[in-house]
């Protein structure tokens, strides 16, 4: 059945009231139609109401953007997926020699570089941000073999970034606006706060220190300038998005009939590169720069994206041209997206999202010594620990920037829930609203010791 307006005014209405969020945007895409609405305030602090062309911080969705210029140059042949990123940034350094001189162009789009990913640095305003952030991340640490396993890298984005402007002679946000947003017609997104300012535009939203039940207004808006890449540049309405998005449904043809991107490279970008280990809380696979996932028979492309007191998620049916973008102005809105996404795609299409597995009868985990140790990446520590009854309880310990940024609270003790998989628990951290899949593995041989816990999207090296 078709979607009115009402239908989705009404719906994001009630989803709001229910997960306690103060305001969203929506776009959904049927066909060549895009239907936005709005509910709630873009800030609790002014009680400006939501409009369609208000913007938001799409956060890591960005990072289609960051792929697609990518992809363009590949298409001009300036660059070669498969050689090493240093064929391009001669400059370029990391702490493991073989990784600096091995690491692809593809690894950094499929997330395979096998370095840590979450390095959040403010190297200036200026317009050599991404080159100061490449001297800074010159001890970024191996956590795993080039291409061997996925972890989710934001550092590899900036790599990208810095890439985008040394083979295409611009800096990174001119390569935004001339090769993206002005063909596609993006009237709604923008690459810099200061842009922000002549737009409505919603401000995040955060725990209050002083009372952890309310919300306040996130003390901080956006990321550095070194974090565009990562999508801390792109600005956007719901609807932009997905205008951008139908460049990748039209086999690299705009609105105009301008040709921006060859069919076989966004073909190719949406062919499976590698397969997820956590693969309920994002998807199943990643492409260049694609999440790719299955609702039911129905294959599904999309991205999520997170930004100091925002969350968006984005995901699109290919073949039957529909899908949607909401954004909201909270740090964690994953049930909220699972019950739209659920309702969008069972009322159109009669299927809905795959389900986390099933916790067992018992929480008793047989053998402790199995899991129990550090496991750890830069910034970011897991302490697993056995519980006197026989279960397996968490403990983290965030430093890295964005953490300091988002004042986290403290994280101990938190209950690992068996579920029906090998080697997997559902963890629900003090900062989020849904438990997330954790998976303990081991790359080289899966009935071994478990070597990695993937969490987040991304994978802790166990260390002892």
């Amino acid at each position: 059945m078709s979607l009115t307006q009402a239908d989705l005014e009404k719906k994001l209405t009630e989803l709001i009231d229910v997960h306690h969020v103060p305001g969203a945007q929506l776009a959904v895409l049927d066909g060549d139609t895009i239907t936005e609405v709005g509910a709630g305030v873009l800030s609790i602090r002014t009680g400006c109401p939501v409009s369609t062309d208000a913007l938001f911080l799409p956060g890591s969705i960005g990072k289609l953007y960051t792929a697609t210029l990518v992809l363009m140059l590949a298409d001009e042949g300036k660059v070669d997926l498969d050689l090493p990123v240093k064929t391009y940034l001669p400059d370029f350094q990391v702490r493991d020699v073989h990784a600096r001189d091995t690491v692809t162009v593809r690894d950094l789009l499929r997330h395979t570089s096998g370095f840590d990913g979450d390095v959040f640095i403010d190297t200036g305003r200026g317009d050599d941000a991404l080159p100061r952030y490449m001297d800074e991340i010159r001890d970024l640490p191996q956590i795993a073999e080039p291409g061997q396993i996925w972890s989710y890298s934001n550092s590899g984005f900036s790599i990208l970034g810095r890439l985008v402007e040394v083979v295409g002679g611009t800096v990174f946000e001119t390569a935004l606006r001339e090769r993206l947003f002005e063909p596609l017609g993006l009237q709604s997104t923008v690459a810099f706060a200061e842009e922000v300012i002549g737009h409505p535009n919603s401000v995040g939203h955060v725990p209050d220190p002083e009372d952890p039940d309310s919300l306040m207004v996130s003390p901080q808006w956006g990321l550095y300038r070194s974090c565009g890449p990562m999508g801390a540049s792109v600005v956007a309405s719901a609807g932009d998005v997905l205008r951008f998005v139908k460049l990748h449904l039209d086999g690299g043809v705009a609105a105009d009939g301008a040709r921006l991107l060859s069919a076989e490279l966004v073909a190719a970008a949406q062919e499976p590169q590698i397969d997820l280990v956590d693969d309920t809380v994002l998807g199943e696979s990643w492409g260049l720069g694609w999440i790719l996932d299955h609702f039911g028979d129905v294959k599904v492309i999309g991205h999520d994206g997170n930004s100091l007191g925002q969350n968006a998620f984005m995901r699109v049916a290919p073949e039957q041209r529909f899908g949607f973008c909401l954004q909201t102005n909270v740090e964690s809105a994953m049930l909220m997206y699972r019950e739209l996404a659920d309702w969008l795609f069972e009322q159109r299409l009669d299927v809905t999202l795959r389900q986390d597995p099933e916790p067992t009868a018992t929480q008793v985990v047989e053998d402790p010594s199995r899991y129990v140790g550090t496991y750890a990446r830069e910034g970011m520590a897991f302490e697993i620990a056995a519980a006197d009854d026989g279960s397996l309880l968490a403990s983290l310990n965030a430093t890295h920037a964005a953490a300091e940024m988002q004042g986290l609270p403290p994280m101990d003790d938190l209950p690992l829930v068996r579920v029906e998989r090998d080697d997997s628990f559902l963890l629900e951290l003090p900062i989020a609203d849904a438990a997330l899949l954790a998976v303990f593995f081991n790359p080289a041989d899966a009935s071994a010791a478990p070597t990695y816990l993937h969490f987040g999207g991304r994978a802790h090296k166990r260390v002892s």
